[in-house]
């Protein structure tokens, strides 16, 4: 009889210690087999395109710096490493609320290795026609980007949002097509919008005052940006599509890369965070109940590379979070050119669990053998 208090465990009964142990370094072996036998990565061959991409974003990066103290000076208390890519709290160009710790694991060169890869791994080639959306509010990510299309050579057909998020390039006078246009006067890059929207709510200025958007359309003028005039949101998505498709011009597209949450891409709250970050080839049937731009493009089967939940794709590709200095390019798991072979893996664990079965009945049958008496449920007995 079990008293009161006592607790019933249950255990194959008499299972030889050899066999055991023997299953222990079976399962050594396997794991060691997995992590020494991996296979290369498939980007390993753009190593050096990574490189170059990245040292671009980086080029970049220090060329902006200046050209922001002269605009808004750089307050360290929010951008430590006095970047130039942070922005400010609030700001008559500020669409919504941001999340200043992931503003910051952005500001990295290196997100461009990460762009190429998955770029790549999208099968993307030079010369392919690639989908671009960008807004604001990483403009860091931004930079990444428009350096891997570019070191790709691949053909990005780029629709940017003019407004930005709390902390993202939200400085009057200084959002990201300011940026860009300082970027390609610079020399750094060539990629520029076909278009832009003003973003925020309906990506019509939603919620922006008349100054604030007066401060948008100053810096697509200045850009030679053309607005994409929208009555709302849908009618964006609609405008944006045809766009893709008019400057394709009959060629297929090989990817979508949206930077951001723009409610024309995304779709508005309730579907868009259902679109997975990093690369993806579909998505759940509720994303598809509103119309967006990535959800047409996963419907016609193009792979799409969303950046969004920075902190958790940083931590996918091997990126620090918040940096107290700034990286060194080529720094990051992203550059790592080996993988695990999930064939391989596949293939261990069933041998692991064959091999586990017929220990276990080895040891049953032997034991039936010394018991001829006892039935097969008494191989279990408690022990108290």
């Amino acid at each position: 009889m079990i008293k009161r208090g006592q607790q019933l465990y249950w255990r194959p009964s008499r299972v030889p210690i050899p066999v055991m142990v023997a299953l222990a370094v079976v399962s050594i072996l396997c794991v060691t087999a997995v992590e020494t036998f991996k296979g290369q990565d498939d980007v390993a061959d753009y190593y050096d395109v990574m490189l170059k991409a990245s040292r671009q974003a980086e080029q970049g990066m220090e060329y902006l710096r200046p050209l922001r103290g002269r605009v808004e000076p750089i307050d360290p208390s929010v951008d430590p490493r006095r970047t130039g890519m942070i922005g400010v709290a609030s700001s008559r160009v500020t669409s919504n609320s941001g999340h200043l710790p992931a503003k910051l694991t952005s500001v990295n060169p290196n997100w461009a290795a990460v762009a190429v890869k998955l770029l790549v791994k999208a099968g993307v080639r030079e010369g392919d026609v690639v989908a671009v959306a960008v807004s604001g509010s990483f403009p860091a990510i931004n930079l990444a980007v428009y350096s891997a299309l570019e070191a790709l050579g691949a053909e990005p057909v780029v629709i940017a949002s003019a407004s930005a998020s709390q902390w993202g390039a939200n400085v009057p006078g200084f959002v990201w097509l300011d940026m860009a246009r300082e970027l390609r006067d610079g020399g750094i890059i060539k990629t520029k919008a076909r278009a832009a929207t003003l973003g925020a709510r309906e990506d019509i200025g939603g919620g922006l005052s008349q100054t604030g958007i007066a401060s948008l359309k100053s810096s697509l003028s200045k850009a030679e940006v053309p607005l994409l005039d929208v009555s709302g949101y849908r009618q964006s998505v609609a405008r944006r599509i045809a766009l893709y498709r008019e400057e394709a011009d009959g060629r297929p597209i090989k990817a979508m890369v949206n930077v951001g949450g723009g409610v024309a891409t995304t779709g508005p709250p309730g579907i868009d965070h259902l679109f997975e970050s990093g690369l993806s080839y579909a998505a759940p049937k509720r994303a598809f109940a509103a119309p967006s731009v990535l959800g047409y493009f996963l419907d016609e089967g193009v792979p799409v590379i969303h950046f969004s939940g920075i902190a958790g794709l940083a931590a996918r590709h091997g990126l620090p979070e918040v940096m107290a200095e700034d990286p060194a390019i080529g720094e990051g798991g992203v550059y790592t050119a080996r993988q695990y072979r999930r064939w391989l893996a596949g293939t261990l664990i069933l041998v692991l669990l064959g091999v586990t079965t017929l220990a276990m009945r080895s040891a049953n049958l032997a034991l039936n053998v010394d018991q001829p008496g006892e039935k097969p449920k008494g191989l279990l007995r408690p022990k108290v």
